[in-house]
């Protein structure tokens, strides 16, 4: 799967707390789409005007509607996307408080160890990639890279 065939719908956008430091911050939600069929939704919450602190991407693959296990349930993902010279996205694995506020739907998080070199990373470097090039909202973070 390529990030060009990913179709970003942004929806909510909204200003929001920082979950790791408490400062104000802006939240922007959305759906994402491949060939026609749902692919999963995701929201970002980034620092408005402050590129080192990182813009926290989270995506929701899966049936989110119902409450299911880990084999036919929902699957959520984190990464970070930090700025500067070395800009990119950053799978991460220490998500406890995002477990915690999703319990109710009992997902199957995703672990660098369980996408990094596989084809299931393809698939989530080619979201990341697509909301972060084609929702217009996340504008500023595009701008955190530097161009050489």
């Amino acid at each position: 799967m390529r990030w060009q065939e990913i179709v970003v719908i942004p929806e909510i956008e909204e200003n929001v707390t920082c979950d790791c430091c408490g400062r104000p911050a802006r939240s922007a939600e959305g759906r994402l789409v491949h060939r026609e069929e749902p692919l999963g939704r995701f929201t970002v919450r980034w620092r408005p005007g402050d590129p080192e602190h990182p813009a926290r991407h989270v995506l929701y693959l899966g049936d989110w509607n119902r409450k299911g296990g880990m084999d036919d349930g929902p699957a959520v993902a984190a990464a970070d996307y930090r700025g500067g010279e070395q800009h990119g996205f950053y799978l991460r694995d220490d998500t406890a408080q995002l477990l915690k506020a999703l319990k109710p739907w009992r997902p199957h998080f995703i672990r660098r160890s369980d996408a990094i070199g596989k084809p299931l990373g393809e698939v989530l470097f080619a979201m990341l990639d697509a909301i972060h090039v084609k929702d217009p909202r996340l504008q500023e973070i595009r701008g955190w890279a530097v161009a050489h």
